[in-house]
């Protein structure tokens, strides 16, 4: 009798503690799924600084810090080398034209225009009427400006992109709509949308230094229509209308027969009519 209660009592344990673990068991998901919500959450910041600072599917080259580490790393070659002689015979001949028309022509082949556009600004500084270094120092500016729209308008392809690929967060889970949501493609956007604006700022700013450089080549080269019809084109892109105004007038007058001379035309008017209308809107008085 007395083995009999003893063995139920030793039953009666064996269930207490299978119930008491399987307790422990159910227990633990909720667990796991508190704890994992800090580690989705940490993924989908990792994520989006991923996208962000390494370019992923961004098709914007020379943006992204995996763009400059293989520059970094890639650097060691026979153009390197190249570029050593140019900037050695342009220091030593500082007023000699070729040396630096070189050594700007090989800056520029290496993707540094910027310092191609310094080298130049130097010279010209030190020769204002070298209409060569002049036209070629015109020429990079129209280069680094060309670049910097290029920037701009894969910016905002990357951004109207991010934008319509959005996808609802799930209603059923609050977790979820904090760490998925829009959230990923919001900064996407805002980087990429930010990019753009700095980007056009850049082109805009190098249209206006290549105006600056062709006003120079037209009062040394008062009868070149091309140096007139090139002003014309970089005032109207950096928004200096009235300038490109007066330009495209002047290439007209030296070259109304030119096969640009109808194109010219219908731009001119359209600036035209703009300009009268931006008067009319002014307060008079």
């Amino acid at each position: 009798m007395a083995r009999a209660q003893a063995q139920r009592r030793k039953t009666s344990r064996t269930r207490a503690r299978r119930s008491a673990s399987s307790a422990e068991d159910l227990m633990f998901f909720p667990k796991l799924r508190r704890k994992a919500k800090w580690v989705f959450l940490f993924l989908a910041i990792a994520f989006a600084l991923g996208f962000v600072a390494f370019g992923v599917g961004t098709g914007v080259g020379g943006t992204s810090i995996g763009d400059v580490l293989r520059q970094i790393f890639a650097g060691n070659s026979s153009g390197s080398a190249d570029l050593d002689s140019l900037r050695k015979t342009a220091q030593e001949n500082p007023k000699d034209a070729a040396a630096q028309l070189a050594y700007a022509n090989g800056l520029q082949t290496a993707g540094q225009s910027t310092l191609a556009v310094a080298v130049l600004t130097k010279y010209t500084t030190a020769n204002p009427k070298d209409v060569n270094a002049l036209r070629q120092l015109a020429a990079l500016w129209g280069s680094v400006a060309t670049k910097a729209r290029a920037d701009a308008q894969a910016a905002a392809v990357v951004a109207a992109q991010a934008s319509a690929t959005q996808t609802p967060a799930p209603s059923d889970s609050p977790f979820l709509q904090q760490v998925t949501g829009n959230k990923i493609a919001d900064v996407i956007t805002t980087d990429a949308n930010n990019r753009a604006s700095a980007a056009n700022l850049r082109a805009q700013s190098a249209y206006r230094e290549a105006a600056k450089v062709y006003e120079q080549l037209t009062l040394l080269t008062p009868d070149d229509p091309s140096v007139f019809l090139q002003l014309g084109v970089a005032s109207q892109s950096a928004a200096d209308y009235p300038s490109a105004i007066a330009a495209y007038r002047q290439f007209l007058a030296l070259a109304p027969d030119d096969a640009s001379a109808p194109l010219v035309k219908q731009e001119l008017k359209i600036l035209e009519a703009q300009q009268k209308a931006s008067s009319s809107l002014l307060p008079s008085g």
